[in-house]
């Protein structure tokens, strides 16, 4: 049996999503006001602005991985704490929750070490959402090491995001629906292991996209090295 071959009929379908936004009518107009809104948000406003996030990075480019830093920095102006804001990954919490408290804990500190709070800005306010997201199945099937490749290379960057990042954060999974796969359907543990590593708060899907097909090509490679 060559390298990524299944005995079995299961096969790996792809997804893609889009998402459909609504505001919960809570704004921010200052850090303290982030701080206090940020305490009781639903869990799921917490989730949009911070994993949901990567979905939008590839519309809207910038060098934070959250919402929240992204707003300190842009229209606050406040380099120091949006960069304590973006250093953790919500995925090393065990819920949106816990993360919440880790980010009231950073902002609590900030302010508590001015000598004033900070002074009014006149940079837009930070408006809270919520996502839901809508499923889309794929007409892209991958039976085998050599399809999963090509669907990789070929689906749009929403079905990365789905099996790459909300597998994990909404899914509950430890690891991403292709390194699942290729584990279990393939039976290939060192290659999953692999496959999920790639971080996509480190990265954008563009490279996480990049990532996964340059260990599946390198896999491919050691077995029919001509």
């Amino acid at each position: 049996m060559t390298l990524g071959e299944s005995d079995r009929e299961e096969s790996f379908e792809f997804w893609g999503c889009s998402e459909i936004r609504e505001s919960l009518g809570i704004r921010a107009d200052s850090e303290r006001h982030l701080l206090e809104r940020l305490e009781t948000v639903p869990e799921e406003s917490i989730y949009f602005h911070t994993v949901r996030t990567l979905r939008r990075r590839q519309v809207v480019s910038t060098p934070y991985p959250n919402d929240f830093a992204s707003w300190v920095a842009l229209e606050v102006g406040d380099i120091q704490l949006a960069e304590r804001l973006a250093l953790a990954s919500p995925f090393e919490f065990e819920s949106p929750d816990v993360f919440r408290e880790h980010l009231l804990t950073i902002l609590d500190d900030h302010l508590s070490r001015m000598p004033f709070d900070p002074r009014p800005f006149f940079g837009r306010p930070f408006h809270f959402l919520r996502g839901h997201l809508v499923e889309v199945p794929l007409e892209t099937v991958a039976t085998d090491l050599q399809s999963l490749g090509r669907g990789l290379a070929e689906v749009d960057e929403s079905s990365i995001y789905y099996h790459a990042v909300e597998a994990i954060g909404r899914l509950d999974k430890s690891r991403n629906d292709f390194a699942a796969w290729v584990d279990e359907a393939l039976g290939l543990p060192e290659l999953a292991e692999r496959l999920a590593a790639p971080d996509p708060f480190m990265l954008t899907l563009r490279g996480v996209r990049a990532r996964l097909l340059a260990v599946l090509d390198e896999a491919l490679a050691r077995e029919d090295p001509a």
